[in-house]
């Protein structure tokens, strides 16, 4: 398996299986009568700096040869990706939400687009260059 193919993989399943623990472990504290919230940063906290870490040594690894090259289609579907995630809200976002959850989806989003495009290449003067062309 290329270790790109094995990089996306591994973004999205920790990504599934830290929400799942994470969701577990809100149960358990509310089943047990405390508040959630007060508690998420003591489960949450160390497994997303351990995803991060994880997930950025495995991308090191990758050479810059094996990446996607940035297309205006994928950036354009990319964008109407993240449009559709903020338009499935239907009410306004409780005011006492998980911000561990928040932090966990923007390190996934944000791994899961790297994976595809490198984002140290990508600046103003290369949309520029690529027009003139």
């Amino acid at each position: 398996m290329l270790i790109l193919r094995k990089y996306q993989l591994d973004i999205i399943f920790l990504f599934v299986a830290l929400l799942i623990f994470i969701m577990l472990f809100f149960y358990f504290i509310a089943y047990f009568g405390q508040d959630p919230h007060k508690f998420q940063w003591y489960v949450a906290g160390p497994l997303l700096i351990l995803y991060a870490v994880y997930i950025w040594e495995i991308r090191n690894k990758i050479n810059i040869s094996e990446r996607r090259c940035l297309t205006n289609k994928t950036l354009t579907l990319w964008i109407l990706l993240g449009i559709g995630l903020f338009a499935i809200f239907d009410q306004p976002i409780p005011a006492k939400e998980y911000l561990s959850l928040n932090v966990l989806f923007i390190l996934f989003t944000l791994f899961l687009a790297d994976s595809y495009w490198d984002f140290k290449k990508i600046s103003m003067k290369s949309f520029i260059d690529r027009k003139e062309k």
